[in-house]
């Protein structure tokens, strides 16, 4: 088999026209019936192309050569490094935890669409210190920058984007770690757009569930619980 007979059978076997071929490698039909027909003979650079575009080897175009029994098979794809900087925070990381905000760093490549986490603003009127860690902890905000966010939120009600290009499972788990007692959040498909484009986006997904946080019992709660702590063993110890 020759080579225009290879090219033209490998082409039928992709279920190719010579148009879309010829789409592919960036060449006319009739360029492509040329190579077919013996007519012509592609470049080197084209032979590249076509090789990417069919999907075989160099090898096997030009010389018909066929991969041999018991041939090593091609390298598979190397492992999977996770980044060195944490997608959530921007922290540098060498370990499997982000030492910043506590982020379980990826162990897979990102699939699917990104995501953005957004806030339409803030609850209650708690002290904004107390948003400001939070935004430097979970996104890696800079005092300053955090403060600023808080004070705009709070007194004008601007949105506010906190992190785009996020997996959906990353968008998640900052979602759940940022303290919506504090923040009013919504997450939204990051599909390239501006900055102020995602901030007013309407919402992908549900928040995830978080579990209320609970305060820890003041002094006097405490004597109170001892209190009636002791009449309850005084009662037991009156009835026996």
């Amino acid at each position: 088999m020759e080579l225009n007979e290879r090219i033209a059978v490998v082409r039928k076997a992709m279920g190719l026209t010579q148009e879309q071929l010829g789409e592919l490698v960036g060449v006319s039909r009739q360029a492509v019936s040329k190579w077919e027909s013996g007519q012509t003979v592609p470049d080197a650079v084209t032979v590249a192309k076509l090789c990417r575009a069919l999907n075989v080897s160099a090898d096997y175009i030009i010389l018909g050569k066929e991969p041999e029994e018991g041939e090593p098979a091609a390298p598979a794809e190397p492992p999977y490094e996770p980044p060195k900087e944490c997608p959530i925070c921007k922290r540098a990381v060498e370990g499997s935890i982000c030492p910043g905000c506590g982020y379980p760093m990826p162990t897979q490549p990102p699939r699917g669409p990104g995501y953005a986490l957004v806030t339409e603003g803030v609850v209650g009127t708690v002290d904004n210190d107390r948003r400001a860690a939070e935004l430097m902890q979970y996104c890696g905000f800079s005092q300053g920058y955090a403060n600023t966010c808080c004070k705009q939120m709070s007194e004008y009600g601007t949105y506010t984007l906190l992190r785009r290009g996020l997996s959906d499972t990353a968008v998640q788990w900052l979602a759940s770690h940022l303290n919506q007692d504090l923040f009013r959040l919504k997450i939204v498909e990051d599909c390239g757009e501006s900055d102020d484009m995602l901030a007013i986006k309407r919402r992908a997904m549900e928040l995830p569930a978080v579990k209320p946080n609970k305060e820890p019992m003041g002094f006097g709660g405490t004597v109170l619980a001892v209190a009636v702590g002791v009449i309850l063993a005084l009662l037991l110890l009156s009835v026996f």
